[in-house]
């Protein structure tokens, strides 16, 4: 079934929460001027230390994750000013070799509403928790995910006892015939498989299995960073478990 969102193409499947977009169409557009920095030190999960135009500034970063591949001292990094009280800068993107990879959570809504069928209202409250977007008789989850190993989208890159913690009430209302979906947004335009982190987060690797055979449904895009532009590049796919990825990970922690 061909359904039309604004001026774009939108191809459903009979029966699902989601909608899916022509490969190349644009999802966001961030009109705020970009100014390129340096990582000098991330001084806490959301304050880092920047040096632009040969001064340091403290930058918000929107983002409780590890981010190690992406925020690091000498890292480059794409700012955009913003009003905080500690900050006038917002990190907006950070670089992965010719990938601009997007890394401020704010963005994720926009983008993830657009895959879903009428949804009926956002930060929604269920029980103890919240839930992205509501749907007729459901809720459907967000999550960003940017660490990329070889054609692998793997997540989370820190413990998510939140992100578990939606997984298994989605698979609960699924499985009291309740509609109930996730949206895995992957900022790797060449990904071509997605893997729960099991190495990091064994909790919420569980959880994600619990959540896919409860039939929670799942949908994993890939985006592409072009001026300024989020591009969606198509969907990848839940693959097999990346044994030598996952044990570099796990090594790679040892380490720290």
């Amino acid at each position: 079934m061909l359904i039309l969102y604004g001026r774009y193409p939108f191809h459903r499947v009979e029966n699902t929460l989601f909608r899916i977009p022509d490969a190349g169409t644009e999802m966001l557009k961030i009109d705020d001027p970009m100014f390129e920095g340096t990582v000098i030190k991330r001084e806490n999960r959301f304050l880092v230390s920047v040096r632009m135009n040969g001064r340091e500034v403290y930058a918000h970063l929107h983002d409780p994750g590890r981010l190690r591949e992406l925020i690091y001292p000498g890292a480059s990094v794409l700012l955009r000013k913003t009003k905080g009280e500690k900050t006038s800068y917002s990190i907006t993107a950070g670089f992965s070799g010719d990938e601009t990879i997007l890394v401020d959570t704010r963005f994720h809504n926009k983008i993830g509403e657009k895959f879903i069928v009428k949804p009926t209202g956002s930060e929604v409250n269920h029980g103890d928790s919240r839930f992205d977007f509501s749907v007729d008789g459901g809720f459907v989850e967000i999550k960003g995910c940017t660490m990329g190993i070889q054609d692998y989208v793997i997540f989370p890159d820190a413990p998510s006892l939140r992100g578990a913690k939606h997984l298994l009430e989605l698979s609960q209302l699924k499985e009291r015939g309740k509609k109930a979906g996730v949206i895995f947004l992957l900022f790797r335009k060449n990904a071509s498989f997605f893997y729960p982190n099991r190495i990091t987060d064994q909790k919420f690797a569980s959880a994600f299995f619990t959540a896919h055979s409860s039939g929670v449904e799942m949908l994993f895009p890939k985006f592409a960073w072009e001026d300024g532009k989020i591009i969606f590049r198509g969907l990848a796919i839940l693959g097999k478990d990346p044994v030598d990825i996952l044990e570099k990970i796990r090594e790679n922690l040892s380490k720290k």
